[in-house]
């Protein structure tokens, strides 16, 4: 039994939002960790650093590389091109938000910001999930199984 184009690209995206899902559950837990107050600061640099590092070395790699792959492509398309400049206009808010956690002195300062992070990448990925791979799935001239085979390629 052969497999169709579509089928592939049907099962990279499935493969695709189980990732979303993982990146999520991850982010869930680093933020589940920080400190909410002075009164629980103990261990706060630990879990901050976690959830920083965890955001530079993890989520910002990832966004770089769903830019070059699967928003280049959707961005060719007419009903792509807005919605991917509100993309990667939102990759810059969670890597701002990022920041400001990072810059965080106080743990209630730094937990409100991570719960802004949470909500952002939380609808960011929703948005990813439901909006970018479908369009990508019924792109007749886009090939979303090579595209994942390319972000895995360069992540490498």
């Amino acid at each position: 039994m052969t497999t169709t184009i579509n089928e592939r690209d049907e099962a990279a995206a499935s493969a695709i939002r189980r990732h979303h899902e993982h990146l999520v559950a991850e982010l869930d837990g680093l933020v589940a960790a920080l400190p909410r107050s002075d009164a629980q600061s103990s261990g706060a640099d630990g879990a901050k650093a976690r959830l920083v590092t965890w955001a530079r070395t993890v989520l910002g790699p990832h966004a770089a590389g769903e830019e070059t792959t699967f928003y280049r492509a959707a961005a060719q398309t007419e009903a792509g091109r807005l919605l991917i400049a509100g993309m990667v206009a939102e990759h810059g808010v969670i890597l701002g938000i990022v920041d400001a956690i990072e810059s965080s002195d106080e743990p209630a300062a730094t937990a409100a910001w991570a719960e802004a992070l949470q909500r952002v990448f939380s609808s960011h990925a929703a948005k990813e999930n439901d909006l970018v791979l479908p369009l990508l799935v019924a792109e007749q001239d886009t090939n979303l199984a090579e595209l994942l085979e390319h972000m895995h390629e360069e992540a490498h």
